[in-house]
């Protein structure tokens, strides 16, 4: 007999879960449409070459190949570790066939070949948003998806959140401030991005080393990863910092007139946080990431952010974009191992018909198709044991109701598992109409 040993990384849900995720997909679907976005799907694979051009680590990459394969005859593939890049080479390549702005939702596994552990996997689903645009893309898109991602986490009311927001404007005017050049920049950012895994010392070094960043210029960094305020605060306390430069200018402005464009409702759920830095080289403005914030440890649940050039490596048409992920796989399982949410639905059925006998067994399938003709799921129980085996059965599911068919087929009786009351139904279609009321 085989063994059966999980495989370290790639999740499994149980029926009440998978149940549970997908009310979840549900709510961030019609909150995504709701605004616009429509969805699409992509390969589960691109060109090695395609996912390895935008700053992304080879190591992460699984790559594929037929098993049988000779030699060079097929091409170079990998399973895709994001949605981000697949979506720019499939406006890329659908161009002429798309309405700009175009608007999109994506919900799809990606791969990733990153060390297992806590709420971190090699196969998970990300749900993403993107509004790309051709030439031109207005700061009203950056602030819609800031605005679609608060909207959707407070109606998954999975507890207290908080969405950190930065620019990579920002930070490039910060640290051109300190006499950074643009490598030295881009590389100070990495570093500063790996600030709650390594802490300050190590940040420090790693300023010293792979940037080539004075002592002095280091701590400076450093000081002002502590800079973080609400929306409101944030033009003073910027203004407060003593930094003189117009990239700096431009990105405090731009966050500026963004969140002036997000209703006021949500700004208790917004905190700018100059320690933001989001390791991917291809963010050009805004960026952000959502954490729960009952679970400080558990790190970000989505992100994203502003890119001018992410489809440039396709085409020379200028393809500006804003969207972000929320890793769907990672916050799933946040919520089930801390109870946030609900897990007690197991099936879709609401009401499961007994078979007293298999003779009886035709009739009770007519009966479950007129329930089923006014939407209501119904299972038919599939065998005929004694009738206290089929209602434990339906109990342990959570089926709220069990119909008994008499064995003449005329009179059907209905069962509520909840108030234990039974009586006779009359007109079984009106029955199961009440059911959807």
């Amino acid at each position: 007999m085989a063994k059966m040993t999980p495989i370290s990384g790639f999740p499994e849900w149980l029926p009440e879960q998978k149940l549970a995720e997908d009310r979840v997909v549900r709510t961030l679907a019609a909150v995504y449409a709701s605004h616009g976005f429509v969805p699409i799907e992509t390969p589960a694979v691109e060109l090695i070459e395609t996912l390895s051009s935008k700053g992304v680590v080879d190591r992460e990459i699984y790559s594929i190949k037929r098993y049988h394969a000779e030699g060079e005859e097929e091409a170079a593939l990998g399973l895709h570790f994001d949605l981000t890049v697949p979506f720019a080479r499939y406006v890329a390549q659908h161009m002429a066939k798309l309405s700009f702005p175009f608007k999109r939702y994506q919900m799809q596994k990606v791969w990733r070949g990153e060390r297992p552990q806590k709420g971190r996997f090699r196969e998970f689903y990300q749900f993403d948003i993107d509004t790309i645009a051709r030439d031109e893309l207005p700061l009203s898109c950056d602030a819609e998806v800031l605005h679609v991602f608060l909207k959707a986490f407070k109606l998954m009311a999975l507890g207290p959140f908080r969405m950190s927001v930065n620019s990579r404007k920002v930070l490039h005017g910060c640290y051109s401030s300190l006499g950074l050049a643009e490598a030295q920049r881009k590389a100070a950012i990495i570093a500063v991005d790996k600030l709650h895994k390594v802490g300050k010392d190590g940040v420090m070094k790693e300023l010293g080393s792979a940037a080539g960043v004075a002592p002095d210029v280091a701590a400076r960094i450093l000081d002002l990863t502590a800079v973080q305020c609400a929306p409101r605060d944030f033009v003073r306390i910027t203004g407060s910092l003593g930094i003189s430069d117009p990239l700096f200018d431009a990105g405090v402005g731009e966050l500026r007139d963004i969140f002036a464009l997000i209703p006021e409702a949500f700004h208790d759920f917004i905190l700018v946080d100059l320690s933001l830095a989001r390791g991917l080289d291809y963010y050009t403005g805004i960026i952000f990431e959502t954490q729960m914030t009952d679970f400080p440890e558990f790190g970000s649940v989505a992100s994203g952010g502003r890119y001018e050039n992410l489809a440039s490596q396709f085409t020379s048409q200028k393809l500006p974009g804003v969207g972000g992920s929320i890793g769907l796989s990672r916050l799933m399982e946040l919520a089930f191992t801390n109870g946030l949410l609900s897990t007690e639905q197991r099936t879709f059925a609401k009401v499961l018909v007994s078979v007293l006998s298999e003779e009886q067994r035709p009739r009770c399938n007519e009966v479950a198709e007129e329930l089923r003709a006014e939407g209501i799921p119904v299972e038919v129980y599939f065998k005929s044991p004694k009738l206290g085996k089929q209602i434990d059965f339906a109990a342990s599911k959570g089926i709220p109701y069990i119909l008994f068919v008499s064995e003449d087929g005329a009179g059907i009786e209905v069962k509520d598992l909840q108030s234990k009351e039974q009586r006779l139904v009359s007109d079984l279609k009106a029955w199961g109409r009440s059911l959807l009321a």
